[in-house]
């Protein structure tokens, strides 16, 4: 039976002439050796279900739930396909024809579409961290009723000490000296909960740099929506967070976000809705508003006197933000340069995905954690004391790695590296 859902990807495709080249930057299969990790091999399992040689079946969808959609593929690919679109396509084929999890459900349309559910299933997940409930429900097996996989969380996760940073808490954004800009400040989920530490860090360099911050009422950016192929849950969060943020957002000169992953998805809004009449324009203008935390750092330039951070600092790119994606990687190298006493080793193969994406790491510990050992002998090579990254994903699994090699590495923000050099300048 084909799938002709699929046949929009036929050209993209037919593109695809099997060279292997691919090889050459897929972290997955550089782990697994798998043809179906490949970029040709996913190409040629949506041409065969274009074709009908193959059906979509559960088999078919798992053999496509390995890919990171880092694009390492696509940057080693001479007509440059994208194994991702394909991919997503392929994920989105299948939950119309045989539904998804009941969990993914619950959690796309239910939690990550409404900002008051998503802080208190935030505020449940942090008390059960930090009272020991993930361990308990861990060992006993309870996880796998919702997913056998979901058996490492505790051993991934940081430890959570920080109180969460809830959206609407305009309390806690300190006030610049002197307003030169006036900004919004998109909360990603992982930095909120996992590292609100870091949402604190961001806050205080933006008010050193003369920005008075407004804390937009989002929800999530729909970035994990849209990785398992729920297109139509990712709109419709996208369309919520536009009907949350447009107006506000016309008064001010940027949305700024500390995620790399949020800052790329929310940039795409205008494409992702750009079949809505009601919605296509208002969420273009958004996008258009949308920058990074370093992005917008370095397009302003800093403000105030920086004081010595001491150490080799060396920075990983999160696949987000990487040049295969929204190409923010000069502006972060820039930032950490200008720190006093900060000297910079670039690490080898920095813009290698890490393994993390997203809930990667959970349902695919193993493959996951090939990749991110390959990750971490580069960065034990840089001699580093302290590795710098902008993705709260990106945080947790390195933060995970540095652990698991014994490594005595600092993972951190690139805003908190900033952060601690003005409090020396003080």
């Amino acid at each position: 039976m084909a799938t002709p859902e699929l046949l929009p990807l036929y050209d993209t495709i037919a593109q695809c002439n099997r060279c292997g080249f691919c090889q050459a930057g897929c972290p997955v299969f550089r782990t697994t050796g798998s043809e179906h990790s490949l970029g040709r091999g996913r190409q040629a399992i949506g041409r065969a279900l274009i074709l009908g040689n193959m059906e979509l079946t559960p088999d078919v969808a798992a053999a496509l739930e390995d890919c990171l959609l880092c694009r390492g593929c696509t940057a080693h690919c001479f007509p440059a396909i994208r194994t991702d679109e394909t991919v997503l396509a392929i994920r989105h084929a299948y939950i119309k024809r045989h539904g998804q999890p009941a969990w993914q459900r619950f959690l796309f349309r239910e939690i990550l579409a409404d900002n008051k559910r998503l802080e208190s299933a935030g505020r449940l997940a942090l008390w059960a961290k930090r009272h020991g409930l993930v361990k308990v429900v861990e060992r006993s097996g309870a996880l796998r009723l919702v997913d056998r996989r979901f058996q490492v969380t505790e051993a991934m996760l940081p430890p959570m000490d920080a109180r969460a940073f809830l959206r609407g808490d305009q309390e806690r954004v300190p006030r610049p000296a002197e307003v030169l800009h006036r900004i919004g400040y998109f909360a990603s989920c992982g930095l909120s909960f996992e590292f609100p530490e870091v949402v604190g860090a961001t806050l205080r360099v933006l008010a050193r740099n003369g920005c008075a911050t407004t804390i937009m009422d989002n929800t999530c950016c729909g970035r994990p929506a849209h990785a398992y192929g729920d297109l139509d849950a990712a709109r419709d969060i996208a369309r919520k967070n536009v009907d949350h943020m447009a107006e506000e957002a016309e008064g001010l000169e940027a949305i700024v976000s500390d995620c790399g992953s949020c800052s790329t998805h929310l940039k795409e809004y205008g494409h992702l809705l750009k079949d809505d009449p009601v919605y296509s324009a208002r969420a273009a203008a958004l996008s258009a508003k949308v920058r990074s935390f370093s992005e917008y750092l370095a397009s302003i330039g800093l403000e105030g006197e920086l004081g010595a951070v001491t150490g080799t600092v060396t920075y990983h790119d999160p696949c987000h933000l990487s040049n295969r994606f929204a190409r923010i990687t000069a502006q972060p190298r820039k930032l950490l340069k200008s720190v006093p006493g900060v000297t910079f080793k670039e690490l080898p193969e920095a813009d290698w995905c890490c393994g993390a994406a997203g809930s990667y790491t959970f349902l695919h510990h193993e493959e996951a954690t090939g990749v991110l050992d390959r990750k971490m002998g580069n960065v034990a090579k840089t001699g580093a004391q302290t590795l710098a990254t902008e993705c709260p994903a990106c945080m947790m699994h390195l933060g995970y790695g540095a652990r698991r090699k014994g490594l005595e590495v600092r993972v951190r923000h690139v805003s908190q590296i900033l952060d601690e050099a003005y409090a020396a300048a003080d």
